[in-house]
């Protein structure tokens, strides 16, 4: 075996790591049960959205950052912070009773969440271009999701039954899990990035950058707004969805099995989204997003039945398909050097507006009805993306 055979061998390994990550990752028990904790632990509804707008503020501020760390000093590194700070995360929840304590494990998760945004899709892409295979990255990444959204199922499943017999024993369960991710994130292969950029300092650099691809670079700009269109308002329904439930007369023992089911649904809308993709092309399978998400929200708006989580089905496939699809069309747009900041400010745009629309839905749902807040969300995501769509057909991306 020849050293360039063996380190594309190296390399390769690269992709069950990234995939074993992922599965450790989607082991979070807590989320069907977590309002309920937080509820239980003496935090009001309002705190515990407050609490999520920090998060979701905090995830903009470093996203870009983080993305661009991992761009000069490469994407393990980014990936070991990521663990370690995942896994510090995850043991203060399990350990925090009040508001001050689980702000303390918000801004934790957010530097998690940050340093693994763009950073994973990233080093699985180069891996795929340094070896020679980055015509299957939609494959590859795909499958990334799939795995990880699996593993998200089953321990949404076991997190209801665990919280049964206490609700912190959920988050208790996780923790060997994400600590796990560190070693695992030690042994990654750092693939080479084609062209470094130490030199000129980070402001000067970041600027360049975004320069580059978010100014100068019309389609990626609106694919990237796009994209953090659909992302902002497909997850604003998460923390409506236990009061949907409700609503719809679900018993909430069912809880677990529904949100288990959801990862379902978008764990196969990612492995398959390449072939969905392939048959639709670019263009329909951009146009469609933005319409499934507003006629979801209008048919739960307007069917409240005990069968009616099922409307939510929709905004799962679009997760899946978006992630697996949107990230390819960003990366063939974009260089290897500036690829996993790039991909940061994706996230960056999305979570941004996710922040600021979340408190006026809520607020929306508390004033008015849940249901008037469904329909406000359905009727705003369709102008949005139809004026964004136009722009896009304007600008030959469509």
């Amino acid at each position: 075996m020849d050293k360039m055979e063996a380190k594309h061998q190296k390399l390769r390994s690269n992709i069950w790591k990234i995939y074993l990550f992922e599965v450790l990752a989607g082991m979070f028990f807590s989320v069907p049960i977590m309002v309920l904790f937080w509820q239980d632990n003496g935090l009001s509804l309002t705190e515990v959205m407050i609490l999520q707008s920090i998060f979701a503020i905090l995830a903009v501020i470093l996203e870009v950052p983080t993305g661009y760390f991992a761009d000069v000093y490469g994407r393990k590194k980014a990936l070991i912070i990521a663990a370690i700070t995942g896994a510090i995360a995850i043991s203060a929840y399990s350990l925090g009773h009040n508001f001050l304590q689980f702000l303390i494990a918000e801004i934790f998760f957010a530097l998690s969440v940050s340093f693994t945004s763009g950073t994973v899709s990233a080093i699985v892409y180069d891996t795929l271009q340094e070896i020679g295979e980055e015509k299957n990255y939609k494959k590859v990444w795909g499958n990334v999701l799939f795995y990880g959204m699996i593993a998200l199922a089953l321990s949404n499943i076991l997190g209801g039954f665990i919280a049964k017999i206490d609700l912190r024993y959920a988050l208790y369960a996780s923790i060997p899990f994400f600590v796990l991710m560190i070693p695992l994130a030690f042994v990654l292969q750092e693939p080479q990035r084609h062209k470094l950029i130490f030199e000129k300092g980070y402001l000067k650099e970041l600027l360049k950058i975004i320069k580059v691809a978010l100014i100068q670079n019309k389609k990626l700009r609106w694919i990237i707004i796009y994209s953090g269109v659909i992302y902002a308002f497909n997850q604003s329904a998460l923390w409506l969805y236990q009061p949907y439930f409700k609503l719809s007369g679900l018993d909430i023992a069912y809880f677990g099995i529904v949100f288990a089911s959801f990862q379902v649904v978008a764990a196969f809308s990612s492995k398959y989204a390449h072939k969905l993709e392939e048959k639709l092309g670019q263009k329909y399978s951009l146009v469609m997003l933005i319409f499934l998400v507003a006629g979801s929200y209008f048919l739960m708006s307007n069917f409240v039945f005990l069968f009616s989580f099922s409307f939510c089905f929709i905004q799962q496939f679009v997760r899946g398909f978006k992630n697996a699809v949107v990230t390819d069309y960003i990366n063939q747009l974009t260089e290897s050097n500036m690829r996993a900041t790039v991909l940061s400010a994706e996230s960056f745009v999305g979570r941004l507006l996710y922040a600021a629309i979340i408190p006026i839905f809520g607020w929306i749902a508390d004033v008015y009805t849940l249901g008037q807040a469904l329909t406000v969300m359905g009727a705003t995501t369709l102008i949005s993306g139809i004026i964004i769509l136009i722009i896009l057909k304007k600008d030959k991306v469509l």
